[in-house]
């Protein structure tokens, strides 16, 4: 039973560590950003600064804290730990309740190069870079999340730019280096904060009409999670028969293994208990002298002495079996 509970153990963390890794830092955008703030979007000192806005695509709870905004990814964060100094334009995420994301939520970072105030202004700006993009740094200071190369015009227009649909890029292009591929560009309506997508939205109930007017992608897919279930149950019965099955062997060799384990013990005892050789000599003689030179000898005669005074019965006729025979 020990070896079942395992395997279940095994299988359970299997899936809790699939469910965590599935949606994690690594759903998150740099979904719209602005670089030339004049009159638009102002933070809470009022003042109207770049800003940047970073979009949870996944459909659970990210905490953002520990990764890095930065418009210089020339340097190693992880260098910089082991020196006790992040990279001048390194941005740390810092610890902060407001740093966990909810689903498909919206968060904004002032690229002020004021991290006094508060922790959602950045340590650097991009109107002064040399550089005309901007990235998003796993905590580990190697792994790139996310990085948007804005036009350099940006600087002298005072429009915003990000995604046409919130998060949704090029995934081909951006893995082979081209990040200004995908569906990034200028946007009719700044929307800090909020969804990118400002025109008539289709529902999705219309899009699968559209997109699957007979039905037959929503049957194969409906087949295929069907079957794939099956497959992972028949799979899981198959485990669990196979275990219980060694188990339920281990169990019988243990139970054949006592008896006999029992028996060589009592031979063994019997062994320990025998008589040895000068005590069957000494049975032996005492034997003998009992049966042959301690025996009494019986003569086999019965001898009655009765006293002639008293009267015996034993001669009396009357009380004889059979009258005595006549002689004629």
């Amino acid at each position: 039973m020990k070896s079942i509970h395992r395997y279940f153990l095994i299988l359970a963390a299997l899936f809790v560590t699939t469910a965590t890794f599935g949606q994690s830092v690594h759903d998150l955008r740099l979904n719209e950003m602005m670089i030339k703030n004049v009159d638009n979007y102002a933070d809470e000192y009022g003042r109207h600064v770049p800003w940047v806005e970073i979009f949870n695509t996944a459909y659970n709870t990210v905490n953002i804290t520990g990764c890095y905004l930065t418009d210089d990814t020339t340097g190693l964060a992880a260098a910089g730990k082991k020196s006790g100094k992040i990279p001048a334009h390194w941005y740390r995420i810092p610890t902060d309740q407001k740093m966990y994301m909810p689903q498909r939520s919206y968060l904004i970072f002032y690229l002020d190069n004021s991290p006094l105030y508060g922790p959602f202004h950045t340590n650097f700006n991009p109107a002064e870079s040399r550089t005309h993009y901007i990235a998003l740094i796993n905590a580990n200071g190697k792994e790139l999340l996310d990085l948007v190369v804005y036009p350099l015009e940006m600087r002298d227009t005072c429009r915003s730019f990000g995604y046409l649909q919130d998060g949704v890029r090029d995934a081909k292009a951006f893995k082979q280096g081209k990040r200004e591929a995908g569906e990034l560009a200028f946007l009719d309506d700044f929307t800090p904060a909020s969804s990118n997508e400002t025109g008539e939205k289709i529902s999705k109930q219309d899009k699968l009409k559209r997109d699957d007017p007979y039905g037959i992608g929503m049957a194969l897919i409906s087949m295929a999670v069907v079957f794939t279930a099956l497959i992972m149950i028949y799979i899981m019965l198959k485990i669990f028969n196979y275990v219980t099955r060694r188990a339920t062997q281990k169990s019988k060799a243990q139970a054949s293994a006592t008896p006999a384990a029992a028996m060589t013990a009592k031979e063994s005892k019997k062994e320990d208990d025998a008589v040895d050789g000068p005590t069957c000599a000494a049975i032996g003689v005492a034997l003998h002298l009992h049966f042959n030179s301690m025996h009494d000898e019986e003569s086999e005669v019965i001898t009655i002495n009765m006293p002639s005074k008293h009267y015996s019965p034993w001669a009396q006729k009357e009380l004889t079996m059979k009258k005595n025979p006549r002689l004629r």
